[in-house]
């Protein structure tokens, strides 16, 4: 799950830099450009699928510390980090109602945040029928007037995403027990290149009804059995550790990006593209380093009796396996196009909820 959302964040910096660099200092190389757009499709549905693995461990909790939770993880760094992108972007944006739901990258969280909402209130309903009608309700609109073909702030994209973090729910008991099988990763990783290359050919992510998402689910299942089946070398240990800290790396990118572009003289071409992308990802792991002393930039600090009561069920609790992810990670983002000649990327959580407290062991 970690080398998931690393290798998914990692590609979200890298189209946000080429497109930042295309808008302000001339062409990007061509291997950015054509890694972007064949990963145009599966990028967001991935993070959103980790995301969903993480569902019905929250679930856990009462409602209440729940939802405070989540508020504290999500809703809280979606309005700081798009108050942050104002006076880079421009303060006018912030006129726009809209463009808060997403027209900036930070809507992913604001969809996250509704996708948790919606599990909870569905919480008695498989997580598979949940994401079923995602599908189905997506497939109606273009019967309800809207135009899948256009581009711009487009908030069906949190219907059809949806789809991605109920499938993670609900498959998370047969991932994490075992492999994918040969037998499907080796298909599924066939018909992940043929989509990729019909994103390619037509320059975004194909949106068909049914198919773009069902297509989509094959590559990321694809994805993570290859992840599954790779060796810990360092640098698969170092995506993983960005998968670890990817609420970070998300949210720091873009306006570091974004200032770079705008106020530093790059060439265009590689020359420009790769200085560009190693500082923005140098500035991302400073970040995470200071993270210990800057935790308020990405989760409201939780009530001192929340904060004991945390402590207190870390004590008596199992710690899973994957207990170190930080949900939010699900976190990514695609391009939104902006609202005027300006580049706007659009598109998390803090630790997840603890196992239930087990039952003590008398002593022998």
């Amino acid at each position: 799950m970690d080398l998931l959302r690393g290798a998914a964040v990692l590609l979200v910096i890298i189209l946000h830099v080429h497109l930042v660099q295309q808008a302000w200092d001339g062409p990007s190389p061509r291997e950015a450009v054509l890694v972007s757009e064949a990963t145009t499709p599966f990028r967001m549905p991935a993070l959103l699928f980790a995301s969903g693995l993480l569902l019905s461990r929250s679930l856990r909790k009462p409602a209440g510390p729940y939802l405070s939770g989540k508020a504290r993880a999500l809703l809280w760094p979606w309005l700081l980090w798009s108050l942050v992108m104002l006076p880079i972007m421009g303060w006018s944006y912030g006129t726009d109602p809209l463009w808060w739901v997403n027209g900036m990258y930070t809507w992913f969280l604001l969809a996250l945040f509704a996708y948790y909402v919606v599990g909870l209130l569905t919480r008695r309903i498989p997580p598979g029928w949940v994401a079923l009608a995602s599908i189905a309700a997506w497939t109606v609109l273009p019967a309800l007037g809207v135009d899948l073909a256009t581009s711009g702030l487009r908030p069906d994209k949190f219907l059809y995403y949806a789809a991605f973090f109920f499938a993670g729910a609900a498959l998370r008991g047969r991932l994490m027990s075992r492999r994918v099988p040969m037998g499907v990763l080796i298909p599924s990783v066939l018909v992940a290149a043929a989509w990729s290359a019909y994103a390619v050919r037509i320059d975004r992510a194909p949106e068909l009804p049914v198919l773009s998402q069902l297509m989509v689910l094959v590559g990321v299942l694809a994805a993570i059995g290859i992840a599954q089946r790779l060796p810990r070398v360092r640098a698969v240990r170092a995506l993983e550790w960005a998968g670890r800290n990817s609420i970070v790396f998300y949210l720091v990118h873009l306006p570091v990006a974004e200032v770079l572009a705008r106020h530093a003289d790059l060439p265009p071409g590689r020359a420009g593209f790769l200085p560009s992308l190693v500082i923005t990802l140098g500035v991302c792991v400073l970040a995470v380093l200071l993270r210990p002393m800057t935790g308020f930039l990405y989760a409201f600090p939780a009530l001192r009796r929340e904060q004991a009561e945390g402590a207190r069920q870390d004590a008596d609790a199992p710690v899973p396996r994957d207990a170190a992810a930080s949900p939010a990670s699900a976190v990514i983002a695609e391009r939104i196009p902006p609202l005027a000649p300006q580049p706007v990327a659009p598109g998390a959580e803090g630790a997840p909820a603890p196992a239930g407290p087990r039952r003590p062991v008398p002593p022998r």
